[in-house]
């Protein structure tokens, strides 16, 4: 199989055609970006191979395999930083997107029209001034469903596909919320949430949270949580402090219930910010620290090795396998 790897970066996109081994950036000339927008999300989607979503401050750009450049897609989001990117697994044409400020657009025609979703979420917040949204996911159980989390203002959900929200907030240790995860087996369901104040998680899909112990971490600081695409480990990603001086990857065989470290080689430059995993092959992974180290699995998390390109400052980290055809970039 042949795939390609992207980072969103501070630098734009990068890609790497050769297992994480090599990274490059599209010329400006000829690329359609400029190749030091500041890039914070990238997004793929399984009915589209060889296509990329990229989510900048300059706006939102698709990217394909085929043309081998971005087109910018205008929207009311061209003024604002586009920090999530998200699909609609069943419907590729249908894209959730969110900002900083804490807000959700969303267009039903591939990119064509936006609307404004009515979040009414907090817009301004201590420490950091003004919120932002740190995931958007897809209910697995039903389509119309969608979560998102703020930072920093909670957990919320739309089960009328982005009209109405829900503030789900209770037992939340602290309302900086960063991701959440999905675990539907025999009939029940159980959420993950990661935030600055431990793993949460719920068994009343939302509607109260548990604060979930974790003393293989000597932080309490989670930042991303990411489900094996084959649906057997859990992955959680632990800094000492939002950017970080050092980090660690917990996983879980249990749902969540108990946690071991991964050995992931050291030295950690910062925490571990975004975690790339793939339908296609659940034992292929890419971890990324927000300041430009990469990290890659082939055998589903048990053992991992060090990229030796760095990238300065990653946001996120994803692959695809390629469209048939040459690749041009």
């Amino acid at each position: 199989m042949k795939y390609t790897a992207f980072a969103a970066t501070m630098q734009a996109v990068w890609f790497s055609h050769d297992e994480g081994l090599s990274w490059n950036r599209l010329l400006t000339p000829t690329g359609g970006i400029y190749n030091e927008a500041r890039c914070w999300a990238v997004a793929t989607h399984p009915q589209r191979p060889g296509e990329l979503l990229a989510g900048t401050d300059q706006g939102l750009y698709r990217w394909t395999q085929a043309s081998g450049r971005f087109e910018h897609l205008p929207s009311p989001m061209d003024s604002l930083q586009i920090l999530q990117v998200e699909q609609d697994p069943h419907d590729p044409n249908f894209i959730v997107c969110g900002t900083r400020p804490g807000e959700i657009f969303i267009s039903a025609d591939n990119g064509g029209s936006w609307t404004r979703s009515r979040l009414n979420a907090g817009t301004e917040c201590w420490f950091i001034n003004t919120s932002r949204v740190t995931s958007i996911h897809f209910d697995p159980r039903d389509r119309d469903t969608i979560w998102i989390t703020i930072e920093i203002d909670g957990v919320f959900r739309s089960t009328d596909r982005g009209e109405t929200w829900e503030r789900l907030v209770e037992g939340l240790r602290d309302c900086d919320t960063h991701d959440v995860v999905f675990i539907d087996r025999d009939g029940e369901r159980r959420l993950l949430c990661s935030t600055e104040a431990g793993v949460h998680r719920s068994e009343d899909n939302g509607r109260t949270w548990s604060h979930v112990p974790t003393p293989a971490a000597p932080w309490p600081y989670v930042r991303s949580l990411k489900k094996r695409a084959d649906g057997e480990v859990i992955f959680a990603s632990v800094g000492d402090k939002p950017s970080g001086e050092t980090s660690m990857l917990l996983a879980s065989r249990d749902d969540g219930m108990t946690w071991t470290q991964l050995p992931v080689p050291e030295p950690i430059n910062s925490t571990i910010w975004s975690i790339a995993t793939h339908p296609s092959d659940p034992s292929l992974i890419f971890v990324a620290t927000i300041f430009g180290q990469i990290f890659r699995s082939q055998d589903g998390g048990d053992t991992w090795e060090k990229m030796q390109r760095e990238l300065g400052e990653i946001r996120m980290i994803a692959w695809a396998p390629d469209a048939n055809g040459s690749i041009q970039t």
